[in-house]
């Protein structure tokens, strides 16, 4: 094969066979001594990698041929990273299991899985196509590997659910179908999140764990790696919930954290995710260019100096995992506004304007949000983000908290707002 030399830096051991017949009878020879399945497949390329297209038995899906790795519900970056799979939607896994149920040995249709190869497999290709990287093959995946499911489950669960709710003749009728598969001949795991985030085009994942998978834009770079880079954020926050419980003991959805760099880099939390995906190619073009690493090295700095300097966030940022971090879903409760999205938008339109105008002291104002009174009580925040006692997130009450923050650490007021600061005192 003309790029071998991809195959053999992955699962798989190429054999190259005179013709089908050979490859057919020499997989069922190595499936036999190794209790393995021989499947018949279309081996072809999708840009750099090779890719084989067959069928599972369904007998094999419900007997854990298939491996299903879900990230933990409320899971942080870090354990979203380790896993290939997004949480497990009981009630999803549920309603695909009874359709089957209900339409074995009758009309249903279950959509092709994209799977990935994790441990050694085996590829007899007919020389005949070696050139041409196109055409049939025979694969065999022993009985000690595992298929891991890059993209399908949910349906890798409901087979198996569906299986064990059924009566004797229909499990059996139901061991006779197939479910087309994709594999992927790819075992590093970033790729494998790579083409999960990227399968979830069709079906979206949850913002937050959307993020910490697509790396394909440095906007989702600029949020993982500040994540991973600062104390405050690291293995504190949630990427896989849509909301953020009051009992939780993470700082943060993933998706906030986004809110805090749209801010920090061009000043709009509002701003839609596409369109912010666009501006961040515009302004950083990859998170290989020299000035990406710089702007996050600022951003880095900035978010380390600010934790250091408001108290509450200083006693967080070190605390270790288990029964510590209860600190935080307490302090939460007394109020915070620095522990809320909306705090997080305010210190980076801080930020954003410091690094805008290059200010040579911008480290020692940074400082200064330490003198912020940030509890709910606090006067910056009455008739603004907060009436009433409860915290709103519209940008104008937002934009006048943030004037005086501004104002509190000594940046130059705008004018413009003397009316509205007036009338919200």
């Amino acid at each position: 094969m003309q790029d071998q030399s991809i195959l053999d830096n992955i699962n798989v051991n190429l054999v190259a066979v005179d013709n089908m017949s050979d490859a057919r009878e020499a997989s069922q020879e190595e499936a036999a001594n190794t209790g393995g399945l021989s499947l018949p497949g279309i081996l072809f390329k999708q840009g750099e990698r090779y890719c084989v297209s067959t069928a599972i038995p369904v007998r094999r899906v419900r007997t854990r041929l298939l491996e299903v790795d879900n990230a933990k519900e409320r899971g942080n970056v870090a354990d979203v990273k380790r896993a290939t799979n997004r949480p497990l939607m009981k009630d999803h896994v549920a309603t695909i299991a009874t359709y089957l149920r209900e339409n074995v040995g009758g009309h249903y249709i279950l959509p092709p899985m994209t799977l990935n190869v994790q441990q050694k497999i085996s590829v007899y290709v007919p020389r005949a196509i070696l050139n041409g990287a196109f055409g049939a093959v025979y694969l065999v995946v022993p009985e000690t590997a595992r298929l891991s499911v890059t993209d399908g489950g949910h349906r890798t669960n409901a087979v198996i659910k569906a299986a064990s709710e059924m009566t004797p003749d229909d499990a059996a009728r139901f061991d006779q179908d197939a479910i087309a598969a994709m594999i992927t001949l790819e075992s590093d795991l970033v790729q494998v999140h790579q083409d999960f985030a990227d399968c979830s085009k069709t079906k979206p994942l949850p913002k937050s764990q959307l993020a910490a998978y697509d790396r394909r834009n440095p906007a989702n770079g600029l949020v993982l790696d500040l994540i991973e880079a600062c104390p405050l954020f690291a293995d504190k926050i949630d990427s896989t919930s849509k909301t953020l419980s009051a009992l939780s003991t993470n700082l943060f959805l993933t998706n906030q954290v986004r809110q805090l760099v749209k801010e920090l880099l061009i000043s709009d939390y509002a701003m839609a995710d596409d369109q912010f995906e666009v501006k961040a190619k515009e302004l950083l073009g990859s998170n290989e260019t020299s000035h990406y690493k710089d702007q996050l090295e600022k951003f880095v700095e900035y978010v380390n100096i600010v934790t250091e300097a408001i108290p509450v966030l200083r006693e967080i940022a070190p605390l270790p995992p288990g029964i510590p971090r209860n600190i935080i879903k307490e302090r939460r409760a007394e109020g915070w506004i620095c522990l809320t999205a909306t705090g997080m938008v305010i210190i980076g339109r801080v930020g954003y304007e410091l690094f805008r105008d290059r200010r040579p002291d911008w480290c020692d104002v940074a400082r200064r949000l330490g003198q912020v009174d940030w509890s709910r009580s606090g006067a910056l925040w009455r008739n603004n983000i907060v009436r009433a006692g409860k915290m709103t997130t519209q940008r104008a009450p937002v934009r006048l908290a943030a004037e005086n923050v501004r104002r509190a650490i000594g940046l130059p007021p705008n004018s413009k707002l003397d009316e509205e600061l007036a009338a919200a005192a």
